[in-house]
């Protein structure tokens, strides 16, 4: 089976998420695969059309390859999106022609999701569109969310199928038309994302010492995080705690602001920022963590999000503290004992219980187990490959 993978972030520079796990695993199990980015500005050359291609790619998995074609774009930081929304329709006819693409799989609305739509109509190739977030709740700007959420009514009744992976996301997608839509859950590969012991050359490395009590976040910083609630709080943690450190692995905008937060305060030498780290190293900022968080504030945005960092950081064998988001509770009920959840305004308190707790790492114990059982990504690939088949009898 020929399979392109469409969607509008950098495919190199993303965080590794589930496009990389899912396209290199349909690698691994013999198709073709393809995959169109839309690159971050700096990451191609303007002495190559704008263009640079890269045969037998891969994040995750040595001898998976993934042939990946690069949007051409204004390398200009703001408008290399809004001139990938000019180019990708006669890019993408091409990649659909040049390589007998059998059917595609997008992620992306805004940047080319009408173009995709054309092409493929045009070359009656099926489209699956895969949805966990409503993109218009990701943006502030007024002017730019109402231009999202005209091209959201315009494309979601024109998919062949959409793969949702809560019900929340398939109940929205009902609402904006769709058809066809199913949920298959996210997933993690727990050989790759698994315990490990304590890496002292990485403890020694970013600061941490070996009777510290770590509190640990994962992901990208977004102004919903909830990371600054956590920093105004952490004056009170340490006095209960004063061997207590905070440690934020990820990168993105609110970055700097945090670390502002942290000097304002004067907390400096109980948080420490490492920006994104390679997927595989995860493991080894798990093993110095006693207990991860994701405090996401609740919105309507958030409440439908069932982030995939919480199945690696699970994996992982850590306990995990959660702000009890809807699409959480869906894949992790409370009466499951996976998830430790509690409202952000309580998390001060609740950071301070558990940090006490010497049944802590009895969460993380049986959240390894549970994924493991109930979510690997080989599984979420076999599913997403057959419903693939079922357009192509």
């Amino acid at each position: 089976m020929n399979i392109l993978v469409i969607h509008e972030v950098d495919w190199v520079k993303k965080v590794t998420f589930e496009i990389h796990h899912l396209s290199e695993i349909f690698s691994l199990k013999g198709h073709n695969v393809y995959a169109i980015d839309v690159p971050d500005p700096g990451k191609i050359s303007i002495n190559n059309n704008f263009k640079e291609d890269i045969e037998n790619f891969h994040r995750i998995y040595e001898k998976s390859s993934v042939t990946l074609f690069r949007t051409p774009i204004i390398p200009i930081k703001g408008l290399n999106r809004i001139s990938a929304y000019f180019t990708s329709y006669n890019f993408i006819k091409k990649i659909l022609q040049d390589n007998e693409i059998d059917i595609v799989l997008l992620y992306s609305i805004v940047t080319n999701a009408k173009a995709t739509i054309k092409a493929c109509n045009e070359s009656n190739i099926p489209i699956i569109h895969r949805t966990f977030d409503v993109v218009h709740d990701l943006i502030d700007e007024k002017y730019l969310k109402n231009f999202v959420i005209k091209i959201e009514k315009s494309v979601y009744s024109k998919f062949d199928q959409i793969i949702a992976n809560t019900p929340f996301m398939k109940n929205w997608s009902e609402e904006m038309n769709g058809k066809n839509i199913i949920i298959i859950p996210q997933g993690v590969d727990s050989d790759l994302m698994k315990p490990l012991s304590k890496d002292l050359e990485l403890q020694n490395k970013i600061g941490i010492l070996s009777n510290d009590k770590v509190v640990m976040y994962l992901g990208s910083i977004h102004s919903i995080s909830g990371l600054p609630i956590i920093l105004k709080n952490l004056p009170d943690i340490i006095k209960e705690i004063p061997n207590f450190k905070l440690l934020v692995v990820g990168g993105g905008a609110h970055l700097e602001n945090l670390k502002q937060i942290s000097k304002k305060l004067k907390i400096e030498k109980f948080v420490i920022f490492t920006d994104y780290v390679p997927y595989l190293e995860i493991p080894k900022y798990c093993s110095l963590a006693n207990l991860c968080i994701n405090p996401f504030e609740i919105t309507d945005m958030t409440k439908k999000l069932s982030p995939v960092k919480i199945f690696d950081l699970l994996a992982c064998g850590k306990p995990i503290l959660a702000t009890p988001l809807d699409g959480l509770l869906f894949d992790f009920p409370k009466e499951s004992n996976i998830l430790i959840y509690s409202e952000l305004e309580n998390f001060k308190e609740k950071i301070i219980s558990l940090l006490n707790d010497e049944n802590l790492n009895s969460f993380g114990i049986n959240g390894r187990k549970f994924v493991e059982e109930n979510y690997t990504w080989e599984n979420v690939a076999n599913r997403f490959l057959k419903e693939f088949d079922s357009f192509l009898k």
